[in-house]
């Protein structure tokens, strides 16, 4: 019985460590998302600047972004049903994108992509760089402060559990 309860508490205990684990690994994501999102933006300017692409071959000529690219896809997919690009693209942040600010920007790059000439695109693509850095930045600092109180308080909050019902 004894046996029971140490195993017990010792799986609260790992259960708390892995739910403060869990939560840093989304700020990681995030940061990753930012990452990913930049070179995208910046991919995009360059294609823009060189070729002056249309929307499609755009998406389609974009490599390295694997976050990204399902958002990619997704829109290109209701483009070709029809659909004009801020309701497509809004439609695949929607669907894949659930953090709330990351959600805003996309949608506001969505609301102002292609309506331009190729001086104007470029000059909104730096701004929406610019943003996307500063958050990147912001969400790196974050995670240095925060992933260590997370896994920190998962350690403590499993252990108080354990004691609490052991």
């Amino acid at each position: 019985m004894l046996y029971l309860k140490i195993g017990g508490a010792f799986l609260l205990v790992v259960g708390g460590i892995l739910a403060g684990s869990y939560r840093a690994s989304k700020l990681k994501d995030r940061i990753t998302f930012y990452e990913q999102y930049i070179r995208f933006l910046t991919q995009a300017s360059s294609l823009i600047g060189y070729t002056a692409a249309n929307v499609t071959t755009l998406f389609e000529s974009i490599q390295g972004v694997p976050v990204i690219e399902p958002l990619l896809k997704t829109t290109m997919t209701h483009l070709s049903m029809g659909e004009d690009f801020p309701t497509a693209w809004q439609f695949a942040v929607q669907r894949f994108v659930t953090n709330q600010t990351d959600r805003r920007l996309l949608n506001y790059f969505g609301d102002t992509f292609g309506t331009e000439n190729c001086a104007g695109e470029l000059a909104k693509l730096s701004l929406h760089r610019e943003t996307a850095a500063r958050l990147q930045a912001d969400l790196r600092q974050d995670y240095q402060t925060k992933h260590k109180l997370y896994r920190t308080l998962g350690l403590f909050g499993g252990t108080l559990l354990a004691i609490l019902l052991v």
